[in-house]
């Protein structure tokens, strides 16, 4: 595992760990990638009962201004992925 991230490798490694081969593994791992995307995509929240949700809103178009030459740019509306913690997570991370 890398200092500061969590990557797909490192969940299959997870994975191998738990008694699974190694070419097993990293294709469970890349599945539960693919398909926590394809229900992002398709409108449907992600909820990991311990860890948090992850759920898709529309951002709301809107002005904004270019900080070098102020000018007013129109930003459209976009979807966006948002996480909340969860409540367990969220003590376990503060003490």
């Amino acid at each position: 595992m890398s200092a500061n991230k969590f990557t797909r490798a490192d969940i299959s490694k997870v994975i191998r760990d738990a008694g699974i081969g190694r070419m097993e593994a990293a294709g469970l791992a890349l599945a539960i990638v693919q398909a926590m995307a394809a229900a992002l995509v398709s409108g449907k929240a992600i909820e990991l009962r311990g860890f948090g949700t992850l759920e898709q809103r529309t951002r709301k178009a809107r002005k904004m201004h270019n900080p070098h030459t102020m000018a007013a740019v129109s930003v459209p509306a976009r979807r966006s992925v948002f996480f909340r913690l969860s409540g367990q997570l969220k003590k376990a991370m503060n003490g």
